[in-house]
């Protein structure tokens, strides 16, 4: 080999070495960037279209508490729960209305939810009778038991009329969706302004949109992508007392940011409690062999505001504050005579849970969110809420005139959604497995590359030295003299 075929040979495999080191380095930004163009939220973008129309299989489980003895519960005893369920509902979920909003760079939509039943999911059918308070009765005592007593005696004569009393015997799907109470529908015959005569939990909630709602759509807002810019068409709440806990704050759980830090504490807004929730990560971990993080609400979420300085704003009527884990939603629900909390009442403070016989909790009833970080995706998602009646005695009203003061489980419910095989495999092969294969490959050849220029430059040292050598050695032999 010549000299100059030499230095044209390591040129060329120079180059191509550098062109694939080059390569390498870039490969992330690349990614990053291919990342970045797929998880906005844009018409033709994959996250769009999930967004849009999500393919996931999103179930409703609700747990009911039966109550058993309600009869000694009116007399003044413990109430006695029993846990029944789940009865499962496939919800299906879909945004309408959606428009684009150049300045702000925000989508603004309407998100459609439709329950439906899952005979072969649940443990029971939803024909089951289930006895519990009427939370008819309990909304007329909030209304109306600080009138004038000839209001109370008039309440009271209307209330033994229909015979529909403290306890209410009702099927799950009633509890749930919804039914015409008697009681509260001869109130508002005889006048008196009552502001529904349908009682449920999730009443107007089946096939119906939860309000208009403003989201950050654009990647290039950085840490805000995904979080509620506008809820029911306002930045701020108003049922709270302080604008700190006004604020709207972090997405709706559903999607986070690409390339969210284990460092990061991620809000999401729950419009079931009408507040903002901080996450905490809690640990790396695996889901279909896909590293994600996962995320839980911070332990004093729901601590008392009488003793955690964030609460504060959360108290409706200071100081007169409910205890720890246990939310009053009176002014996001309006009048409703309920309480928020974790399932069975877990982590609230001993004093609520002793006046119920029949609990259970457990810490497998938490929240969470297993969050793949690269993309933002929401790998699986639990919510767990629990509904209690605020039971209040008042002497003025006969069936609540021997009661024990008290939170009264309802029912809870679990919120999940698990990521599709599809789409778990896709992130898979296009964030983990592709680049990886990509770096092996390009690692390898670049070492093949290498090791051939390294070979060629000491074959090519070895040729120099040994024609050298046959050079040196040809001229040093000595000639003969000449014989004349």
């Amino acid at each position: 080999m010549d000299k100059k075929r030499f230095r044209i040979l390591i040129i060329i495999l120079s180059s191509f070495a550098f062109g694939l080191a080059v390569t390498l380095v870039v490969l992330d930004p690349i990614i990053w960037l291919a990342i970045y163009e797929q998880t906005d939220l844009a018409p033709g973008t994959k996250a769009y279209q999930q967004w849009l129309r999500p393919s996931v299989d999103i179930y409703f489980q609700a747990y009911f508490f039966n109550l058993t003895n309600p009869r000694e519960f009116i007399a003044g005893q413990k109430p006695i729960v029993k846990q029944l369920g789940p009865y499962t509902y496939r919800e299906v979920r879909y945004k309408k209305d959606v428009l684009k909003q150049f300045i702000s760079k925000t989508l603004q939509y309407r998100e459609v939810k439709q329950y439906h039943f899952e005979p072969q999911l649940s443990a029971r059918p939803e024909s089951d009778v289930i006895t519990n308070v009427n939370l008819g009765y309990l909304a007329v005592d909030v209304k109306f038991g600080w009138l004038p007593s000839v209001i109370d005696r008039v309440v009271e004569f209307l209330e033994n009329r229909t015979g529909d009393y403290l306890i209410a015997e009702r099927t799950v799907k009633e509890w749930l969706w919804g039914y015409e109470d008697p009681f509260l529908t001869l109130l508002k015959s005889a006048f008196i302004p009552v502001p529904t005569t349908t009682i449920g939990l999730y009443v107007d909630k089946n096939n119906t949109d939860g309000g208009l709602v403003e989201i950050y759509a654009s990647n290039k807002q950085g840490k805000s992508f995904g979080h509620i810019y506008k809820y029911h068409n306002s930045k701020t709440l108003s049922c709270w007392t302080t604008e700190q806990a006004n604020q709207i704050n972090g997405s709706d759980g559903s999607l986070f940011h690409p390339f969210l830090q284990m460092s990061e504490h991620p809000y999401i807004f729950s419009a079931d409690v009408c507040r903002s929730i901080q996450l905490q990560p809690q640990c790396k971990t695996e889901l279909r062999g896909i590293p994600v993080i996962k995320y839980l609400p911070y332990t004093d979420t729901f601590s008392s505001p009488l003793t955690t300085e964030k609460n504060r704003g959360f108290c409706i009527k200071w100081p007169n504050c409910m205890k720890d884990n246990v939310f009053d939603v009176s002014t996001c629900i309006k009048d409703a005579p309920i309480a928020m909390s974790l399932p069975h009442l877990q982590h609230a403070d001993p004093s609520y849970q002793e006046l119920i016989i029949g609990l259970n909790p457990t810490d497998d009833l938490n929240t969470s969110f297993l969050v793949e970080p690269n993309t933002g995706a929401v790998f699986s998602a639990s919510k767990k809420l629990q509904i209690n009646a605020v039971v209040r005695r008042n002497p003025k009203f006969h069936q609540l005139s021997n009661v024990l003061d008290l939170f009264l489980p309802i029912m809870y419910m679990n919120e999940s959604f698990n990521l599709d095989n599809k789409t778990a495999d896709n992130i898979r092969t296009s964030v983990i497995q592709g680049p990886w294969i990509t770096k092996v490959i390009i690692s390898v050849i670049m070492v093949i590359l290498i090791v051939s220029i390294i070979a060629i430059v000491l074959h090519y040292i070895y040729r120099c030295k040994r024609r050298n050598a046959e050079v040196s050695n040809y001229t040093s032999v000595p000639t003969e003299p000449e014989v004349v």
